[in-house]
């Protein structure tokens, strides 16, 4: 079974690494490092319930190709329809917009990023202000789906993620540290407690990091 489409945009470098980090969230993902020199991207993906892999090939032409055997005939359909959502997403970096959250986002980044996390109250302020930050990504992709102010204005990041993911199916970058920022920074605000170190650093280094990929 085959199945090819064109993605423009995806052989991007930046939009693969996003592609590769988004896979491997839904799928077991084994790489292949030795392409040919038309081919960009080549792998094969698994998980629970799939019988055999699905191959994926990317060319330089953003061509994508799908193919399985015959053992994968009732799932191959929704697989590839999940894989295009991921394709979708990954290459969405290339035309995200400058609105008014996203670069509010930058702004509040570019602060955090002068932050120092030696001291416990700089600690308290990074974590703060990288919650904020992931907040305003998440609700400005919402907004893309939804206009109702209950939605884009609840308390809960974790809500708006499982709307983007179960309700709208859209593939989520990073959302596990999210929601773990979220958490800490609970214990911020709600607490008063001061994260450690290396809690500070993993907060700080993965929200530049979703920043650049969300």
């Amino acid at each position: 079974m085959r199945m090819q489409i064109n993605v423009p945009g995806i052989c991007d470098p930046v939009c693969l690494k996003k592609l590769k980090t988004l896979l491997s969230q839904y799928f077991n993902v084994e790489a292949d490092d030795n392409i040919a020199e038309h081919m960009s991207f080549k792998a094969r993906i698994n998980r629970t319930g799939l019988p055999k892999d699905i191959h994926i090939e990317i060319f330089v032409n953003e061509n994508v190709e799908f193919k399985a055997s015959p053992e994968v005939k009732d799932l191959f359909q929704k697989v590839c329809s999940e894989i295009k959502s991921i394709l979708t997403e990954a290459v969405n970096l290339l035309s995200r917009q400058d609105t008014v959250r996203v670069n509010r986002a930058r702004r509040i980044m570019e602060y955090m990023r002068t932050v120092s996390v030696e001291n416990e109250i700089e600690r308290m302020v990074v974590v703060t202000l990288c919650d904020i930050v992931l907040d305003l990504l998440v609700t400005e992709k919402l907004s893309h789906f939804t206009h109702k102010r209950q939605d884009l204005d609840n308390e809960s990041v974790g809500a708006k993620l499982g709307m983007l993911q179960n309700q709208y199916k859209i593939p989520i970058y990073r959302p596990k540290a999210i929601r773990d920022i979220r958490e800490l920074r609970n214990r911020v605000a709600h607490g008063g407690t001061s994260p450690v170190t290396d809690e500070a650093t993993f907060a700080k280094d993965a929200t530049i990091e979703i920043f650049e990929l969300f």
